[in-house]
């Protein structure tokens, strides 16, 4: 995955002197928006002078302001393409439909795995895993698939989990708990309602593990934990699969660590369904 400028920043942050450390902070704390302000206005609101923050840009390993904003740019871009602006592009391939899906998901999905954050995706398993917290997953048009499957799952090895349907978010924050655990999934073109339910359960004290693309939600700025995963695809919509291999990830490490608990509930639940009449059809044996 593309590495992002606010990467940039995080990795030098600790290393950075004083003045430019502030700037740093101003460019995190409005990204990506401070960072296409004027040399003046930006070294204005971290009060420093020009230099400094040309300094930083130069330490962030960019040759001068403007090449620094072209950046910006490009990621502002990527994070809003839809697929109307990326059908073109797609359509002049010359592959065929099922080879091109095959390359780029093998790739997307190897590369989303190899590069994920894995103190993040440490940090979520403890929260997720921590039988004093509830946890409950959401998401928005499309990413909410992957939210509730990752709560079908989390449901069987652990208890107190939840989905939520966009519908039954007010009722929750209601009644939400300081220790509620929740994961969110929200990739490019943000939707807004996610975005502001993140962050009224930030404001509530809740903690909120993010799932997201490259390009990072807005709710980035609000999470405990962030797990970052690549859209790209053969068509021109964002792919599901690398945020679905994450969520397959993320259960075989619940399941891990929840160790005999898993397999207790595991063996309630096969008994339950059972006595619902959930099993098999056999096959009748041809005469």
């Amino acid at each position: 995955m593309t590495e992002l400028v606010a990467d940039r920043i995080r990795a030098a942050l600790a290393s950075l002197p004083r003045a430019e450390r502030r700037v740093a902070h101003e460019l995190l704390g409005a990204y990506p928006v401070a960072g296409l302000e004027t040399v003046a206005r930006l070294a204005s609101r971290a009060q420093v002078s020009g230099p400094t923050v040309i300094r930083l840009v130069n330490r962030l390993g960019f040759d001068g302001y403007p090449e620094f904003q072209g950046a910006l740019l490009q990621e502002i871009e990527e994070r809003t393409t839809s697929p109307l602006l990326q059908f073109d592009r797609l359509s002049a391939a010359r592959d065929d439909a099922v080879t091109r899906t095959q390359a780029t998901l093998t790739s997307t999905v190897e590369t989303s795995l190899r590069e994920l954050d894995r103190e993040s995706f440490g940090l979520a398993l403890d929260l997720i895993t921590d039988p004093k917290r509830r946890v409950v997953t959401a998401g928005g048009r499309f990413s909410s698939l992957s939210a509730h499957v990752l709560a079908l799952h989390l449901q069987i090895v652990r208890p107190g989990v939840s989905f939520l349907p966009a519908d039954t978010w007010v009722p929750y924050l209601m009644d939400a708990r300081r220790g509620d655990v929740v994961v969110l999934f929200d990739m490019r073109r943000y939707q807004r309602s996610t975005v502001d339910f993140g962050r009224m359960c930030a404001q509530r004290g809740l903690s909120i593990v993010l799932v997201t693309d490259p390009w990072m939600s807005p709710l980035a700025f609000d999470a405990t934990a962030i797990l970052q995963v690549s859209v790209e695809s053969a068509s021109p919509f964002d792919s599901q699969v690398p945020t679905l291999a994450l969520v397959e990830a993320m259960v075989t490490g619940a399941v891990e660590r929840l160790g005999d608990e898993t397999v207790a509930r595991l063996k309630d639940y096969d008994e339950l369904w059972e006595r619902q009449g959930f099993s098999a059809v056999p096959v009748r044996e041809q005469p």
